[in-house]
């Protein structure tokens, strides 16, 4: 939700023109692009843009409360397929705490069913659910066991969960399947809780997003790098200046590394 002011057609062309090689997009994007699937495709193609995972299915799992007008596991499949996506991220949204038995035997057969269609799975851990924090989806993973599943780890999520890059440690780098990059300060830490807010550009906070980048790279060489960097002050600009305002603190990021990864920016 970097570009969350602009529709599918138009983040695919300001994601381009500021050098990004990858998108993500949600159902309800896609939903709302209001153009054919073969322009859409033409529009990946003449930009050179591709999007790496459809963000997400959230019905999949046990313990989320009912999702009126969610797409279902088929609707995130025809989606992928559409727009020549790599994966589906599954998010448990709303959820409560429920076993890691529960959750695996759910998802475990989702893994299959996206593997039949070439397909990866990556889970997404959040505050508040009942996939809380690093170490629990990293449990759930290693639970299930299916060679096309990963986690997201998302930076910002991270830090507020109470986690540190002293979690990464090779085998567990390893596992991560997409990144999801954005910036925090601690005293964000005693600020209430607003969704959907207050996330900093890359280098604007207190996160250790170059060791992070290091980490994970080392175990996931060439994983594309995103950006997902959700606050009142990215929507408020045009989508072309927030993509490449965006743009340039992850150059400036992936820059400082000791390795280079590909850019995309997250939307969803």
């Amino acid at each position: 939700m970097t570009v969350r002011q602009a529709a599918l057609p138009e983040l695919i062309e300001v994601a381009g023109s500021s050098g990004f090689g990858a998108v993500t997009t949600t159902p309800w994007l896609y939903a709302a692009a209001g153009v054919p699937d073969r322009e859409l495709r033409r529009l990946l193609d003449e930009h050179g843009v591709r999007v790496t995972y459809i963000d997400g299915l959230i019905t999949a799992l046990p313990g989320t409360p009912p999702q009126p007008g969610a797409a279902s596991e088929d609707e995130c499949y025809r989606i992928a397929a559409a727009l020549g996506a790599s994966a589906i991220n599954v998010v448990h949204i709303d959820g409560s705490p429920t076993p890691i038995s529960e959750l695996a035997a759910a998802l475990g057969p989702v893994c299959e069913r996206a593997a039949a269609r070439g397909l990866r799975i990556v889970v997404e851990f959040l505050p508040g659910t009942g996939i809380p924090d690093f170490p629990t989806a990293l449990e759930l993973v290693r639970t299930v066991g299916a060679d096309n599943l990963g986690i997201v780890l998302d930076s910002w999520h991270l830090a507020r969960s109470g986690g540190t890059v002293d979690l990464l440690d090779p085998a567990a780098a390893a596992l991560v399947g997409a990144l999801q990059l954005a910036d925090r300060t601690r005293a964000q830490d005693l600020q209430p809780y607003v969704p959907m807010s207050g996330r900093l550009l890359p280098g604007d906070g207190e996160v250790p997003l170059q060791s992070l980048l290091s980490r994970v790279l080392a175990a996931r060489p060439g994983l594309p790098v995103g950006i997902e960097v959700i606050s009142d002050e990215m929507r408020a600009l045009p989508a072309s200046e927030a993509a490449t305002v965006a743009a340039a603190s992850l150059r400036s990021l992936l820059g400082r590394g000791r390795g280079r990864g590909r850019a995309g920016i997250g939307v969803g």
